[in-house]
């Protein structure tokens, strides 16, 4: 009987480890992987171009490659959603928010250890927004508090992820305002 009262205080002691010091299992590197291929940028480098410097290195060409204007991209990284933070917490945690994160972790997900996805995007999420001035979740932010040093993303199912998140937009708009 012991051990199952002790069995809930383990993801509990887990989690504090991770929130006092989440420097030291901070996300460094991105790396973007399309098939075969994949190629890595620095986190702080991403921090760098979102606060206003210019793209150097592999963004620099990756910017150049797709004609990708550098403000759109900056907006993109520099995006901040409004959330609270009991509330973040609550929905991923429900049957939905599981699922979501199940598709997600198949985009994002640790490089040496991707059966933690799941758990890794729940842990950046929170402890992103917990530990946010403002209460907000951002992509660079969201890569700071990662639980491992380099995040794996999926380009192709990104890209796939995205042209979706259009569509739908494009029909909730068309029940916002139908004529």
């Amino acid at each position: 009987m012991a051990l199952l009262s002790t069995r809930p205080l383990a993801p509990l002691l887990g989690g504090l480890l991770i929130w006092i010091s989440p420097a030291a299992r901070a996300a460094e590197r991105v790396v973007l992987v399309v098939g075969p291929l994949n190629r890595s940028v620095e986190v702080e480098e991403l921090r760098s171009f979102s606060e206003g410097s210019e793209p150097q290195g592999f963004i620099k060409q990756a910017l150049a490659i797709t004609k990708v204007p550098h403000e759109n991209a900056r907006s993109v990284l520099a995006k901040r959603v409004e959330i609270p933070f009991t509330l973040l917490g609550r929905l991923l945690y429900t049957d939905l928010g599981e699922a979501f994160l199940g598709r997600m972790s198949t985009i994002f997900y640790p490089r040496r250890a991707p059966d933690a996805g799941i758990q890794a995007l729940r842990s950046a999420a929170i402890l992103s927004v917990a530990q946010s001035e403002t209460g907000r979740l951002n992509p660079i932010d969201f890569l700071e508090h990662y639980p491992n040093k380099e995040v794996v993303v999926d380009v192709p199912r990104l890209l796939y992820l995205l042209s979706r998140l259009n569509s739908i937009q494009e029909v909730v708009e068309f029940f916002r305002h139908p004529f």
